[in-house]
């Protein structure tokens, strides 16, 4: 098995690039290959932030790494008062909430007409393998471009859309991976708590990335 990997920041990839190995260019995308417990793992780091350069990125791993699944690793900040910081969560399913086309066809914000709901569901038997490594929460992330700072802001899309955390790669990577029908796994640890944002952000970002890569190889190994 070829496992992908990807993260949207340098930083989030550190732990998974302690041998210092030079990536591989693909245009101004950058992968390392590396072993994964019994697997062979390449992971991209795209050259920016977003969404598109996330669903660029993991369309890269399929067509030219041909991955088996797909594994993100990120940072996200929390919409409710439940997660504290620096703890990890799995994605249930994803709302890219920046989509918007009501004065088309009369659908919610939210709604993409080739999926069963606003709500994109994740792999439900990669989230059972993963539950059974660390029973992390299950929870629902509102994904788009934009890094959502303060309180009211991110009250306002957990009401709206019953989400738990946001971010700014996971509807890229979900639905790429859904339309190539490639499982996908969406790993996430907790940045920016609700009354928290950009000031909180770079006080916790590199704690919250450091355990990544050993909760990526207890994963590998039940795969």
């Amino acid at each position: 098995m070829t496992i992908g990997i990807f993260t949207a920041m340098q930083k989030e990839a550190a732990s998974f690039l302690s041998d210092g190995a030079p990536p591989e260019k693909k245009g101004d995308f950058s992968f390392y290959r590396f072993t994964l417990g019994a697997h062979d793992a390449v992971l991209c780091c795209p050259p920016y932030v977003g969404e598109i350069a996330a669903a660029s990125a993991t369309q890269l791993l399929i067509d030219e790494y041909r991955v088996d699944v797909v594994l993100n690793f990120g940072v996200v900040g929390a919409l409710t008062s439940d997660i504290a910081l620096r703890n990890f969560v799995y994605v249930r399913d994803v709302v890219h909430y920046d989509m918007d086309t009501s004065v088309i066809d009369g659908e919610p914000a939210g709604r993409y007409g080739c999926f069963d709901d606003i709500a994109v569901k994740t792999n439900e038997f990669l989230l059972n393998k993963a539950l059974s490594v660390a029973a992390y929460p299950l929870v629902r992330c509102a994904s788009a471009d934009k890094f959502v700072d303060g309180a009211k802001q991110k009250a306002a899309l957990r009401d709206r859309f019953g989400a738990d955390i946001c971010d700014m790669e996971s509807a890229g990577v979900l639905f790429t991976c859904n339309f190539n029908r490639v499982p996908c796994l969406l790993v996430k640890c907790i940045s920016d708590s609700l009354g928290g944002g950009y000031g909180e952000y770079k006080l916790t970002v590199y704690d919250a990335c450091s355990g990544f890569f050993a909760l990526a190889t207890k994963i590998s190994s039940i795969l």
